[in-house]
Protein backbone atom coordinates (compact mmCIF):
# COMPACT_ATOMS: atom_id res chain seq x y z
CA UNK A 1 0.00 0.00 0.00
CA UNK A 2 2.84 2.18 0.68
CA UNK A 3 4.57 2.04 -2.70
CA UNK A 4 1.27 3.98 -4.25
CA UNK A 5 3.26 7.06 -3.27
CA UNK A 6 5.82 6.35 -5.51
CA UNK A 7 4.25 6.86 -7.93
CA UNK A 8 4.50 10.85 -9.42
CA UNK A 9 0.67 10.85 -10.19
CA UNK A 10 -0.18 11.29 -6.76
CA UNK A 11 2.51 13.61 -5.95
CA UNK A 12 1.92 15.35 -8.81
CA UNK A 13 -2.33 15.25 -7.94
CA UNK A 14 -1.10 16.63 -4.40
CA UNK A 15 0.57 19.23 -5.80
CA UNK A 16 -1.90 20.31 -8.20
CA UNK A 17 -4.70 20.50 -5.33
CA UNK A 18 -2.10 22.43 -2.84
CA UNK A 19 -1.67 24.92 -5.89
CA UNK A 20 -5.27 25.17 -6.85
CA UNK A 21 -6.16 25.97 -2.72
CA UNK A 22 -3.85 28.33 -2.66
CA UNK A 23 -4.90 30.36 -5.67
CA UNK A 24 -8.72 30.42 -4.29
CA UNK A 25 -7.23 31.42 -1.51
CA UNK A 26 -5.47 34.21 -2.95
CA UNK A 27 -8.17 34.95 -5.12
CA UNK A 28 -10.81 35.02 -2.67
CA UNK A 29 -10.07 35.68 0.99
CA UNK A 30 -6.83 37.98 0.07
CA UNK A 31 -8.97 40.11 -1.77
CA UNK A 32 -12.00 40.32 0.70
CA UNK A 33 -9.54 40.19 3.52
CA UNK A 34 -8.55 43.92 2.28
CA UNK A 35 -11.39 45.36 1.03
CA UNK A 36 -12.08 48.97 2.32
CA UNK A 37 -13.92 51.81 1.40
CA UNK A 38 -11.21 54.34 -0.18
CA UNK A 39 -12.20 57.65 -1.70
CA UNK A 40 -15.06 56.54 -2.82
CA UNK A 41 -17.04 59.27 -5.28
CA UNK A 42 -20.18 60.76 -3.91
CA UNK A 43 -21.84 63.75 -5.64
CA UNK A 44 -21.96 67.02 -3.32
CA UNK A 45 -25.26 69.46 -4.67
CA UNK A 46 -25.04 72.98 -2.98
CA UNK A 47 -28.53 74.90 -3.41
CA UNK A 48 -27.77 77.51 -0.39
CA UNK A 49 -24.93 79.74 -1.01
CA UNK A 50 -25.53 81.48 2.96
CA UNK A 51 -22.71 81.23 5.66
CA UNK A 52 -24.12 77.62 7.42
CA UNK A 53 -23.99 75.77 4.24
CA UNK A 54 -20.45 76.77 3.03
CA UNK A 55 -19.51 75.81 6.88
CA UNK A 56 -20.90 72.40 6.02
CA UNK A 57 -19.23 72.16 3.13
CA UNK A 58 -16.30 72.81 4.44
CA UNK A 59 -16.22 70.47 6.63
CA UNK A 60 -17.26 68.11 4.33
CA UNK A 61 -14.04 68.87 2.03
CA UNK A 62 -11.85 69.05 4.50
CA UNK A 63 -12.46 65.69 5.85
CA UNK A 64 -12.24 64.05 2.13
CA UNK A 65 -8.69 65.52 1.86
CA UNK A 66 -7.58 63.14 4.85
CA UNK A 67 -5.02 60.24 3.02
CA UNK A 68 -7.33 57.73 3.96
CA UNK A 69 -10.18 59.43 3.14
CA UNK A 70 -13.38 57.32 2.84
CA UNK A 71 -15.58 59.38 0.54
CA UNK A 72 -14.37 61.66 -2.29
CA UNK A 73 -16.46 64.65 -3.30
CA UNK A 74 -17.68 64.98 -6.93
CA UNK A 75 -19.17 68.60 -7.34
CA UNK A 76 -22.43 68.29 -9.28
CA UNK A 77 -24.44 71.83 -9.71
CA UNK A 78 -28.00 70.18 -9.86
CA UNK A 79 -30.08 67.26 -8.68
CA UNK A 80 -31.27 67.18 -11.91
CA UNK A 81 -27.61 65.61 -13.04
CA UNK A 82 -27.60 62.71 -10.34
CA UNK A 83 -29.62 60.01 -12.73
CA UNK A 84 -27.08 60.65 -15.32
CA UNK A 85 -24.03 60.58 -12.97
CA UNK A 86 -25.63 57.04 -11.67
CA UNK A 87 -26.00 55.33 -14.77
CA UNK A 88 -22.52 56.71 -15.94
CA UNK A 89 -20.68 55.28 -12.62
CA UNK A 90 -19.51 58.78 -11.64
CA UNK A 91 -20.67 58.46 -8.44
CA UNK A 92 -22.46 56.47 -6.11
CA UNK A 93 -24.60 58.46 -3.99
CA UNK A 94 -25.04 61.87 -3.15
CA UNK A 95 -25.48 65.10 -0.62
CA UNK A 96 -28.23 67.68 -1.34
CA UNK A 97 -27.85 70.35 0.84
CA UNK A 98 -31.21 72.26 -0.05
CA UNK A 99 -31.94 76.23 -0.76
CA UNK A 100 -33.04 77.70 2.72
CA UNK A 101 -30.55 75.94 4.93
CA UNK A 102 -28.90 78.98 5.96
CA UNK A 103 -32.04 80.45 7.06
CA UNK A 104 -33.31 77.59 9.21
CA UNK A 105 -29.48 78.01 10.94
CA UNK A 106 -30.10 80.97 11.31
CA UNK A 107 -33.83 80.77 12.78
CA UNK A 108 -32.66 78.22 15.22
CA UNK A 109 -30.42 80.41 16.39
CA UNK A 110 -32.23 83.82 16.62
CA UNK A 111 -34.73 81.13 18.47
CA UNK A 112 -32.29 80.39 21.30
CA UNK A 113 -31.09 83.76 21.02
CA UNK A 114 -35.10 85.06 21.84
CA UNK A 115 -35.16 82.25 24.60
CA UNK A 116 -32.26 83.49 26.48
CA UNK A 117 -33.00 87.19 26.19
CA UNK A 118 -36.54 86.56 27.59
CA UNK A 119 -35.28 84.79 30.57
CA UNK A 120 -33.07 87.60 31.67
CA UNK A 121 -35.87 89.99 31.28
CA UNK A 122 -38.26 87.74 33.63
CA UNK A 123 -35.54 88.15 35.90
CA UNK A 124 -34.98 91.25 36.25
CA UNK A 125 -39.15 91.99 36.33
CA UNK A 126 -38.78 89.75 39.09
CA UNK A 127 -35.55 91.34 40.92
CA UNK A 128 -36.30 94.91 39.88
CA UNK A 129 -40.64 95.33 39.06
CA UNK A 130 -40.14 99.54 37.51
CA UNK A 131 -37.64 98.51 34.63
CA UNK A 132 -40.49 96.15 33.52
CA UNK A 133 -41.91 99.71 32.59
CA UNK A 134 -39.12 101.02 30.75
CA UNK A 135 -38.78 101.30 27.02
CA UNK A 136 -35.40 99.83 26.58
CA UNK A 137 -37.19 96.57 28.86
CA UNK A 138 -40.10 96.72 26.59
CA UNK A 139 -37.76 96.97 23.30
CA UNK A 140 -35.97 93.75 24.41
CA UNK A 141 -39.35 91.81 25.01
CA UNK A 142 -40.85 92.88 21.52
CA UNK A 143 -37.42 91.60 19.79
CA UNK A 144 -37.83 88.64 22.48
CA UNK A 145 -41.14 87.48 21.34
CA UNK A 146 -40.38 87.92 17.70
CA UNK A 147 -37.50 85.70 17.46
CA UNK A 148 -39.48 83.02 19.67
CA UNK A 149 -42.85 83.77 17.57
CA UNK A 150 -42.04 80.99 15.03
CA UNK A 151 -41.02 77.54 15.81
CA UNK A 152 -37.57 77.01 14.57
CA UNK A 153 -37.45 74.56 10.91
CA UNK A 154 -35.04 72.17 11.08
CA UNK A 155 -32.32 72.53 7.76
CA UNK A 156 -33.00 70.06 5.06
CA UNK A 157 -30.55 67.49 3.61
CA UNK A 158 -31.53 64.86 0.98
CA UNK A 159 -29.14 61.83 1.03
CA UNK A 160 -29.10 59.79 -2.43
CA UNK A 161 -28.32 56.28 -2.90
CA UNK A 162 -27.76 54.29 -6.12
CA UNK A 163 -28.80 51.06 -5.03
CA UNK A 164 -28.31 49.28 -8.35
CA UNK A 165 -25.08 50.10 -8.72
CA UNK A 166 -23.78 48.45 -6.42
CA UNK A 167 -25.38 46.87 -3.44
CA UNK A 168 -22.29 46.21 -0.86
CA UNK A 169 -21.64 50.18 -0.82
CA UNK A 170 -25.37 51.40 -1.32
CA UNK A 171 -25.05 48.99 2.69
CA UNK A 172 -22.50 50.73 3.56
CA UNK A 173 -23.75 54.22 2.76
CA UNK A 174 -27.19 53.70 4.25
CA UNK A 175 -25.45 53.87 7.57
CA UNK A 176 -22.65 56.36 6.93
CA UNK A 177 -24.12 59.28 5.58
CA UNK A 178 -26.95 59.12 8.10
CA UNK A 179 -24.12 59.05 10.59
CA UNK A 180 -22.52 61.98 8.93
CA UNK A 181 -25.41 63.86 9.56
CA UNK A 182 -26.06 63.09 12.98
CA UNK A 183 -22.61 64.09 13.28
CA UNK A 184 -23.51 67.12 11.75
CA UNK A 185 -26.21 67.69 14.18
CA UNK A 186 -24.04 66.87 17.44
CA UNK A 187 -21.81 69.94 16.20
CA UNK A 188 -24.14 72.18 15.81
CA UNK A 189 -26.67 70.89 19.19
CA UNK A 190 -23.31 70.98 20.98
CA UNK A 191 -22.92 74.86 20.03
CA UNK A 192 -26.67 76.02 21.31
CA UNK A 193 -25.59 73.88 24.58
CA UNK A 194 -22.62 75.91 25.41
CA UNK A 195 -24.36 78.52 24.39
CA UNK A 196 -27.34 78.01 26.68
CA UNK A 197 -24.95 77.10 29.64
CA UNK A 198 -23.14 80.09 29.48
CA UNK A 199 -26.32 82.13 29.89
CA UNK A 200 -27.45 79.94 32.38
CA UNK A 201 -30.57 79.17 29.73
CA UNK A 202 -33.32 76.32 31.22
CA UNK A 203 -34.82 75.10 28.07
CA UNK A 204 -37.98 73.00 28.90
CA UNK A 205 -37.86 69.34 27.15
CA UNK A 206 -40.21 70.86 24.54
CA UNK A 207 -38.24 73.59 23.64
CA UNK A 208 -35.23 71.98 23.68
CA UNK A 209 -36.97 69.74 21.13
CA UNK A 210 -36.84 72.44 18.27
CA UNK A 211 -33.22 72.63 18.54
CA UNK A 212 -31.96 69.56 19.14
CA UNK A 213 -31.71 67.84 15.55
CA UNK A 214 -31.02 70.94 13.64
CA UNK A 215 -30.55 69.02 10.31
CA UNK A 216 -33.30 66.96 9.05
CA UNK A 217 -31.78 64.39 6.57
CA UNK A 218 -34.23 62.38 4.43
CA UNK A 219 -32.82 58.81 2.41
CA UNK A 220 -33.55 58.73 -1.14
CA UNK A 221 -32.69 55.23 -2.97
CA UNK A 222 -32.18 55.05 -6.66
CA UNK A 223 -31.62 52.53 -8.66
CA UNK A 224 -34.06 50.33 -6.14
CA UNK A 225 -32.93 46.40 -6.27
CA UNK A 226 -35.92 44.31 -5.53
CA UNK A 227 -35.96 41.34 -2.87
CA UNK A 228 -36.55 38.97 -6.24
CA UNK A 229 -32.95 40.19 -7.63
CA UNK A 230 -31.34 38.20 -5.35
CA UNK A 231 -30.55 40.76 -3.10
CA UNK A 232 -28.50 42.59 -6.16
CA UNK A 233 -26.43 39.14 -6.59
CA UNK A 234 -28.65 38.67 -10.00
CA UNK A 235 -25.67 40.84 -12.47
CA UNK A 236 -23.10 38.17 -10.96
CA UNK A 237 -24.79 35.20 -11.15
CA UNK A 238 -26.04 36.06 -14.58
CA UNK A 239 -21.93 36.54 -15.12
CA UNK A 240 -21.34 33.23 -14.29
CA UNK A 241 -23.86 31.79 -16.21
CA UNK A 242 -22.27 33.20 -19.47
CA UNK A 243 -19.08 32.10 -18.41
CA UNK A 244 -19.94 28.92 -17.58
CA UNK A 245 -21.88 28.35 -20.60
CA UNK A 246 -19.29 29.35 -22.81
CA UNK A 247 -16.87 27.77 -21.25
CA UNK A 248 -19.09 24.20 -21.61
CA UNK A 249 -19.31 25.21 -25.70
CA UNK A 250 -15.67 26.13 -26.16
CA UNK A 251 -14.49 23.40 -25.02
CA UNK A 252 -16.84 20.81 -26.12
CA UNK A 253 -16.45 22.33 -30.23
CA UNK A 254 -12.76 22.51 -29.93
CA UNK A 255 -12.87 19.30 -28.99
CA UNK A 256 -15.22 18.03 -31.98
CA UNK A 257 -12.67 20.25 -34.24
CA UNK A 258 -9.46 19.08 -32.94
CA UNK A 259 -10.35 15.51 -33.33
CA UNK A 260 -11.26 16.54 -37.34
CA UNK A 261 -7.85 17.65 -37.32
CA UNK A 262 -6.44 15.14 -35.73
CA UNK A 263 -4.77 13.78 -39.60
CA UNK A 264 -2.51 16.70 -39.90
CA UNK A 265 1.03 15.62 -38.81
CA UNK A 266 1.61 18.84 -37.37
CA UNK A 267 -1.28 19.33 -35.25
CA UNK A 268 -2.53 22.61 -36.49
CA UNK A 269 -6.43 23.66 -37.33
CA UNK A 270 -6.56 24.78 -40.35
CA UNK A 271 -8.16 28.47 -41.43
CA UNK A 272 -11.51 26.37 -42.40
CA UNK A 273 -11.77 24.75 -38.94
CA UNK A 274 -10.92 27.78 -37.11
CA UNK A 275 -14.09 29.64 -39.37
CA UNK A 276 -15.98 26.53 -38.58
CA UNK A 277 -15.33 27.17 -34.63
CA UNK A 278 -16.81 30.91 -35.04
CA UNK A 279 -19.59 29.95 -37.24
CA UNK A 280 -20.92 26.84 -35.11
CA UNK A 281 -19.64 29.22 -32.26
CA UNK A 282 -22.31 31.63 -33.27
CA UNK A 283 -25.33 28.95 -33.23
CA UNK A 284 -24.32 27.38 -30.35
CA UNK A 285 -23.68 30.31 -27.75
CA UNK A 286 -26.16 33.12 -28.95
CA UNK A 287 -29.07 31.52 -30.63
CA UNK A 288 -29.28 28.46 -28.35
CA UNK A 289 -27.10 27.25 -25.71
CA UNK A 290 -26.60 30.37 -23.20
CA UNK A 291 -28.82 33.37 -24.07
CA UNK A 292 -32.12 31.80 -24.11
CA UNK A 293 -31.03 29.11 -21.26
CA UNK A 294 -30.23 32.09 -19.04
CA UNK A 295 -33.12 34.41 -19.80
CA UNK A 296 -35.25 31.05 -19.26
CA UNK A 297 -33.78 30.23 -15.38
CA UNK A 298 -33.81 33.88 -14.38
CA UNK A 299 -36.88 35.36 -16.06
CA UNK A 300 -39.19 32.16 -16.15
CA UNK A 301 -38.31 29.55 -13.39
CA UNK A 302 -37.05 32.46 -10.67
CA UNK A 303 -39.13 35.48 -11.60
CA UNK A 304 -35.90 37.81 -11.92
CA UNK A 305 -37.05 41.13 -12.82
CA UNK A 306 -35.65 41.90 -16.57
CA UNK A 307 -37.25 45.07 -17.77
CA UNK A 308 -36.37 44.69 -21.58
CA UNK A 309 -36.16 40.76 -22.47
CA UNK A 310 -35.24 41.74 -26.12
CA UNK A 311 -32.04 43.85 -25.00
CA UNK A 312 -31.37 41.52 -22.26
CA UNK A 313 -31.24 38.26 -24.70
CA UNK A 314 -28.82 40.34 -27.30
CA UNK A 315 -26.58 41.83 -24.11
CA UNK A 316 -26.35 37.85 -23.43
CA UNK A 317 -25.84 36.42 -26.21
CA UNK A 318 -23.13 39.09 -27.36
CA UNK A 319 -21.38 38.47 -24.02
CA UNK A 320 -21.57 34.88 -24.18
CA UNK A 321 -19.91 35.01 -27.43
CA UNK A 322 -17.01 37.32 -27.18
CA UNK A 323 -16.34 34.78 -23.93
CA UNK A 324 -16.72 31.98 -26.21
CA UNK A 325 -14.06 33.41 -28.85
CA UNK A 326 -11.60 34.27 -25.78
CA UNK A 327 -11.55 30.47 -24.78
CA UNK A 328 -11.39 29.15 -27.86
CA UNK A 329 -8.46 31.44 -28.92
CA UNK A 330 -6.86 30.27 -25.33
CA UNK A 331 -7.02 26.18 -26.52
CA UNK A 332 -6.38 26.73 -29.91
CA UNK A 333 -3.41 28.32 -29.15
CA UNK A 334 -2.35 26.24 -26.06
CA UNK A 335 -4.33 23.45 -26.26
CA UNK A 336 -5.40 21.63 -22.83
CA UNK A 337 -2.42 23.34 -21.31
CA UNK A 338 -4.32 26.73 -21.21
CA UNK A 339 -7.19 25.37 -19.11
CA UNK A 340 -5.49 26.36 -16.18
CA UNK A 341 -5.46 30.25 -17.82
CA UNK A 342 -9.05 29.58 -18.15
CA UNK A 343 -9.60 28.63 -14.65
CA UNK A 344 -7.46 31.49 -13.38
CA UNK A 345 -9.44 34.46 -15.08
CA UNK A 346 -12.46 32.69 -13.55
CA UNK A 347 -10.92 32.17 -10.29
CA UNK A 348 -9.75 35.78 -9.62
CA UNK A 349 -12.83 37.03 -11.50
CA UNK A 350 -15.10 36.25 -9.11
CA UNK A 351 -13.18 37.88 -5.98
CA UNK A 352 -13.02 40.52 -7.26
CA UNK A 353 -16.09 42.20 -9.66
CA UNK A 354 -18.85 42.54 -7.07
CA UNK A 355 -17.01 45.14 -5.46
CA UNK A 356 -16.21 48.24 -7.31
CA UNK A 357 -12.61 49.61 -7.19
CA UNK A 358 -12.24 52.16 -4.73
CA UNK A 359 -12.76 49.25 -2.36
CA UNK A 360 -9.73 46.67 -3.48
CA UNK A 361 -6.42 47.19 -2.28
CA UNK A 362 -3.83 48.58 -4.96
CA UNK A 363 -2.72 45.52 -5.72
CA UNK A 364 -6.59 43.51 -6.68
CA UNK A 365 -7.01 46.72 -8.43
CA UNK A 366 -4.33 47.29 -10.49
CA UNK A 367 -3.19 43.53 -10.79
CA UNK A 368 -6.88 41.55 -11.07
CA UNK A 369 -9.88 44.21 -11.34
CA UNK A 370 -8.22 46.15 -14.60
CA UNK A 371 -7.56 43.12 -16.42
CA UNK A 372 -9.66 40.87 -15.84
CA UNK A 373 -12.46 40.69 -19.16
CA UNK A 374 -14.98 39.30 -16.96
CA UNK A 375 -15.73 42.59 -15.29
CA UNK A 376 -16.71 44.23 -18.30
CA UNK A 377 -19.61 41.95 -18.97
CA UNK A 378 -20.53 42.07 -15.40
CA UNK A 379 -20.76 45.82 -15.64
CA UNK A 380 -22.78 45.62 -18.65
CA UNK A 381 -25.12 43.29 -16.92
CA UNK A 382 -25.75 45.11 -14.06
CA UNK A 383 -26.30 48.34 -16.15
CA UNK A 384 -28.96 46.91 -18.34
CA UNK A 385 -30.69 44.86 -14.95
CA UNK A 386 -30.91 48.08 -12.64
CA UNK A 387 -29.82 51.38 -13.84
CA UNK A 388 -32.28 54.40 -15.06
CA UNK A 389 -31.01 55.05 -18.38
CA UNK A 390 -27.67 53.27 -18.14
CA UNK A 391 -25.82 52.84 -21.56
CA UNK A 392 -24.75 49.49 -22.49
CA UNK A 393 -22.53 50.89 -25.30
CA UNK A 394 -20.48 52.57 -23.59
CA UNK A 395 -16.05 51.40 -22.43
CA UNK A 396 -17.24 48.10 -21.37
CA UNK A 397 -18.85 47.32 -24.77
CA UNK A 398 -15.64 48.61 -26.48
CA UNK A 399 -13.65 46.94 -24.41
CA UNK A 400 -15.66 43.55 -24.82
CA UNK A 401 -15.13 44.32 -28.40
CA UNK A 402 -11.49 44.64 -28.68
CA UNK A 403 -10.95 41.45 -26.53
CA UNK A 404 -13.69 39.96 -29.04
CA UNK A 405 -11.56 40.64 -32.24
CA UNK A 406 -8.23 40.14 -30.48
CA UNK A 407 -9.48 36.48 -29.81
CA UNK A 408 -10.40 36.24 -33.49
CA UNK A 409 -6.90 37.23 -34.35
CA UNK A 410 -5.09 35.10 -32.03
CA UNK A 411 -7.43 31.86 -33.03
CA UNK A 412 -6.13 32.18 -36.35
CA UNK A 413 -3.13 32.84 -35.96
CA UNK A 414 -3.17 29.65 -34.02
CA UNK A 415 -2.78 27.62 -37.14
CA UNK A 416 0.54 29.39 -38.47
CA UNK A 417 2.08 27.89 -35.51
CA UNK A 418 3.84 24.47 -35.51
CA UNK A 419 2.68 21.65 -32.82
CA UNK A 420 4.57 19.08 -31.51
CA UNK A 421 1.65 16.47 -31.17
CA UNK A 422 -2.07 17.65 -31.69
CA UNK A 423 -4.06 18.09 -27.78
CA UNK A 424 -7.28 15.88 -27.59
CA UNK A 425 -9.64 15.15 -25.04
CA UNK A 426 -9.70 11.27 -26.49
Amino acid sequence: MVSVFKRKSIWICMLVATILIGLFAFAQVGARSTVKVRHLPLALVVNDNGKDAKNVVKKLRKESRKKNSEIKWVNVTHTSELTKGFASGKYYGAVVIHSGFTKAINQQTDYLKGKIITQKLDALAVKTPMAAETAPFQQQKVLANSLTQKTPQQAKVSLYISQGSNVTVANILTTALPKMTDRLNQKISNKYITVANKSGLTLSPQDWSKLQTPIHATLIKRNKVSTKEVSGMAPFLVTIFCWLGSLIASLLNWRDHSKNEKKRRDGRLSLTSVTSQLISGVAIVIAIAIAVSVYFFTKVCYAVPIHDPEQFLLLIGGISFVFYLLQSAVLDLLGLKGWPLLLIIWIGSMAVITFIPQMLSPFYHNYVYDITPIRFAYDLILNQMYITDASITGSSMLSLLYIGIASIIVMYASTLIKKRKADSLA
